[in-house]
């Protein structure tokens, strides 16, 4: 069996990937390849090149006083920020080429011209996160062989296929998004009544909407009508994302279903929050070992 984990895209909540990766490491299961959108590819990254411990300590040091020294704005041409500060995050976790990486790796892109999902597995490192991380309206396009590529998310947030093509026979996805009626896809089990008992048995038997679990029903003022606290041009835009990142994540899911699925309880956190990266993580190993008992069953 070769086990593979796909990392889904969601800003700053998804640092719990280092948690759930942390928490899997240490149950001793040998992970053989990963697939990331977006923040899954920053933290796919780091993990693949071996640096996830060096990753982490940089983002729990990240304080809140540094969380605008992400933001390097452009003229609005065809982003509002250039994305140079966000990469910085990583350090030295995204340095060399792609094909030299200890484990395999893919960071998943869009091309905005065709619409086509584009699957990055070689060339340098640190473009193809850069490309994974381009929101569309937030952050301007990668230039990268001829193509502009934006976030990958757009067509493939949870990127469980491209985990396959790697090599995996066996796909840990991990979702910070929400993926509502998605709980119960397991792929290989072949009895789903007594999986989804277990997965009952784990979660309770209510779930919450996604969309309300991450915060984006606005208040409303005297008037009934809805509050203005957005934080700006940006952040609408990304609370927009996230919207249909969930609806896409979801039916791709469904196409697609890996073998197993972790669900982090980190989307109220917004996208460029970095300095509640404590608590993404701990969602992350949370999540990790509330379904730990159930992957060991379901792996055999």
């Amino acid at each position: 069996m070769r086990i593979g984990v796909a990392l889904s895209s969601g800003g700053a909540a998804g640092l719990a990937h280092i948690g759930v990766l942390e928490e899997l490491i240490g149950a001793g299961i040998a992970i053989d390849c990963v697939a990331g959108t977006s923040a899954g590819a920053m933290v796919g990254a780091a993990f693949a090149s071996g640096h996830l411990d060096e990753f982490r300590d940089r983002m729990l040091t990240w304080a809140h006083r540094r969380r605008l020294s992400l933001f390097d704005p452009i003229w609005p041409r065809n982003g509002l920020l250039g994305g140079r500060r966000a990469m910085e995050l990583l350090g030295t976790c995204a340095e060399g080429r792609i094909e030299a990486l200890p484990m395999h790796y893919a960071a998943v892109a869009t091309d905005l011209d065709s619409g086509q999902l584009v699957v990055l597995r070689s060339g340098e490192l640190r473009d193809a996160i850069r490309a994974s991380i381009a929101v569309p309206g937030v952050f301007s396009p990668q230039l990268l062989g001829g193509r502009r590529l934006v976030d990958g998310a757009l067509l493939d947030p949870v990127p469980v296929a491209p985990t396959r093509e790697l090599g995996a026979t066996f796909v840990i996805a991990v979702s910070v998004i929400g993926t509502e009626g998605a709980l119960t896809v397991c792929r290989n089990d072949p009895q789903p009544a007594r999986f989804r008992r277990l997965l009952a048995r784990v979660w309770g038997s209510n779930q919450s909407s996604p969309v309300a679990d991450a915060g984006l029903r606005e208040p409303v003022d005297a008037n009934g009508e809805a509050a203005d606290h957005s934080g700006g041009l940006a952040a609408i835009l990304c609370k927009a994302s996230i919207v249909v990142q969930s609806a896409i994540a979801t039916a791709r899911l469904r196409e697609s279903p890996p073998d197993f699925l972790i669900e982090p309880a980190a989307s109220d956190i917004g996208l460029f929050e970095v300095h509640r990266a404590a608590e993404a993580i701990e969602a992350g190993r949370a999540a990790a070992q509330r379904m730990g008992a159930l992957l060991e069953q379901v792996i055999g």
